[in-house]
């Protein structure tokens, strides 16, 4: 969705985002990578809105299709769900990223529709894309 960063500045500004979502309660990311490594591999990133939860994610193109991003989705889809105020969790894709889409199945959420021109994804287009809404619900 994202183009890459062009400069150690732009990605600084990104993190000071990343912590100013933190403090506001607005945002929740987190960077993950793997076990004895230092440097990050991906990122998971929810919101609260009233009694859902929306995620998004992404991860380097290196770790794609090895289980990575659903089992991290998986920890903040459980958790949301045991939440008592929290009865939908829901993120969106691209509806040419299969890939994305089958994170989305893998966690148990199901297709609820197709969003028309909802997204704006800036390595593909500057217009925007229709997207698959998936959800889950308790």
């Amino acid at each position: 969705m994202w183009r890459p960063h062009t400069s150690i500045a732009q990605t600084l500004e990104f993190l000071k985002g990343c912590l100013a979502a933190w403090e506001g309660e607005r945002r929740f990311p987190y960077v993950f990578m793997l076990k004895g490594m230092n440097n990050p591999i991906g990122m998971v990133d929810f919101h609260i809105n009233g009694s859902t939860v929306g995620i998004g994610y992404v991860i380097g193109r290196a770790y794609w299709g090895k289980g990575y991003v659903p089992e991290a989705v998986r920890v903040i889809v459980d958790w949301a769900l045991n939440q008592p105020s929290i009865y939908r969790v829901c993120a969106d894709c691209d509806v040419e990223n299969t890939a994305s889409a089958r994170v989305m199945e893998k966690v148990g959420m199901q297709c609820e529709g197709v969003l028309r021109r909802y997204n704006i994804h800036p390595n593909i287009s500057d217009e925007p894309r229709d997207c698959y809404l998936y959800a889950i619900v308790k």
